[in-house]
């Protein structure tokens, strides 16, 4: 989900937190390239549409990693373009690892405006403030990878963005800090078990708190559900095609007037994935 002042909402990050901190970039020792393609409020005339490609690479046998991002969002006139290199150092010990990573990019705040339906196409109250601009940005983060568990936290736009207009100051952007956590708890050898949850707090607006619950089904198929607040509820579903290729699709409904109003959320992923150890793609690599 995206306002404008917010960071995008993503069903599917528990399989690649990349997008949410740059620590996770190269903290397993593979290559992957993903591409998350995500419709929001699918039916409500401009709603968010987010398409995001990431890539990344482990190098010194993971003790570097390597990574990037491209994302566009739009939302209603909104049309965000934004780019970001992500750079790790891991500190491997007996079976954990403590990654600390850093990223920067730019992003491009841009408008349609001919999506407005306009009574007087001169009002320039309704265009003033409104030109194409690009911003900097950086970020950091930390994360601690066990086989069984993870915590991480990460701020991965540092800036806030304020323009002015000639007449006021506009906050396009606010500052978000993210908290997660996750455990994976393995029964037997065909079914595993595993709990995330996020913590996502913005200045001055209320935290929100994701809690998803999932199950790995004989080495081939993650399934499980996710809820948002207590508002907004989800069901998803990951399928391995081989050892290197991974599909998923997520559909979430929320509880509140906007669940007649739409046809759900709905998102899409595919990743390629390239182990450098295949104990590591075996063992732990699927996890998180």
């Amino acid at each position: 989900m995206s306002y404008g002042l917010l960071d995008q909402l993503y069903t599917q990050y528990q399989f690649n937190q990349q997008m949410i901190n740059p620590a996770y970039t190269g903290i397993y020792n593979r290559m992957s390239a993903s591409l998350i393609s995500r419709v929001q409020w699918l039916g409500v005339e401009g709603a968010p549409v987010t398409n995001t490609l990431l890539g990344q690479s482990a190098f010194r046998n993971g003790t570097i990693g390597v990574g990037g991002m491209i994302v566009d969002d739009r939302l209603g006139i909104n049309q965000n373009l934004e780019a970001i290199a992500s750079l790790s150092y891991n500190i491997q010990f007996d079976e954990a690892k403590l990654a600390m990573g850093l990223q920067g990019g730019i992003t491009n705040f841009s408008y349609d405006l001919s999506k407005l339906t306009l009574d007087y196409v001169d009002d320039t109250r309704l265009t003033d403030g409104l030109n194409e601009f690009t911003e900097p940005n950086f970020g950091a983060g930390l994360m601690y990878l066990h086989p069984n568990y993870y915590v991480g936290l990460s701020v991965p736009r540092i800036r806030g963005v304020t323009i002015n207009d000639g007449v006021v100051n506009s906050t396009r952007y606010k500052r978000h800090y993210y908290l997660s956590a996750g455990y994976f708890y393995e029964s037997s050898l065909f079914v595993q078990y595993k709990l995330t949850t996020l913590v996502r707090y913005v200045e001055s607006e209320i935290p929100t708190v994701d809690l998803v619950f999932s199950s790995f089904i004989d080495q081939v198929i993650w399934t499980g559900i996710s809820v948002r607040d207590l508002r907004y509820f989800g069901l998803f579903t990951s399928i391995e095609l081989g050892q290197n290729i991974r599909v998923g699709y997520s559909f979430e409904l929320p509880t509140n007037s906007l669940l007649i109003a739409n046809y759900g959320t709905h998102e899409i992923s595919i990743s390629i994935d390239k182990a450098f150890d295949r104990r590591t793609l075996r063992k732990v690599q699927r996890r998180f």
